[in-house]
């Protein structure tokens, strides 16, 4: 697939797609250099709106579907641990454990639709109990507050596949899934 911009009438949209990554990636550094860090992943968040726009943003094995669960695949990591991308993929159903993270995290749904839930802490200690509901389409995008509870869940109700691209502080190779705690539903 070939792309037309004014540098050059015909650029592999890979190409293409790798210089609007790099951009989005220089622009993420800029803000974790320069925002307060409550202010962090809803700057992000708002940085992230165009790059989901990007056709073939993701390469084949990024789009893999999981056997089971959801799946996370890298898409980039900084060099210097302030940030990683990862995509999620969804297969139609599939629903995330209530969770919070360790970190601040910036999202948008690169295809498909989610379904997040936001949660309070409840009575009991590992309880939440959901407080808003909303559908997020492609191109759309949220952030978890520091300042705040950070606890949701996110659902595909759709029967296709959802892809979804996640910024989160730190490197997701030493962090791991970024879960700071499981919560079970209040009852």
């Amino acid at each position: 697939m070939f792309v037309s911009t004014p540098e050059s009438p015909e650029i592999d949209a890979t190409e293409a797609s790798r210089a609007a990554l790099g951009a989005f990636c220089q622009r993420v550094g800029d803000v974790i250099a320069t925002a307060p860090e409550a202010e962090i992943a809803a700057r992000v968040a708002t940085l992230l709106a165009p790059l989901l726009a990007v056709p073939d943003l993701l390469a084949p094995e990024q789009r893999a579907v999981p056997a089971q669960g959801y799946g996370r695949h890298e898409v980039f990591i900084c060099p210097n641990g302030a940030f990683s991308i990862l995509a999620a993929v969804w297969p139609a159903g599939i629903v995330s454990p209530i969770h919070d993270h360790m970190t601040w995290c910036a999202l948008g749904v690169y295809e498909g639709v989610i379904r997040e839930t936001r949660y309070v802490p409840a009575g009991a200690a590992a309880a939440a109990r959901p407080v808003a509901v909303g559908e997020l389409m492609a191109g759309d995008v949220a952030h978890l507050p520091r300042d705040a509870p950070d606890i949701h869940s996110m659902h595909n109700p759709a029967q296709e596949t959802a892809i979804s691209i996640h910024v989160y502080a730190g490197d997701a190779n030493k962090l791991g899934p970024n879960v700071k705690k499981i919560y079970n539903a209040e009852t």
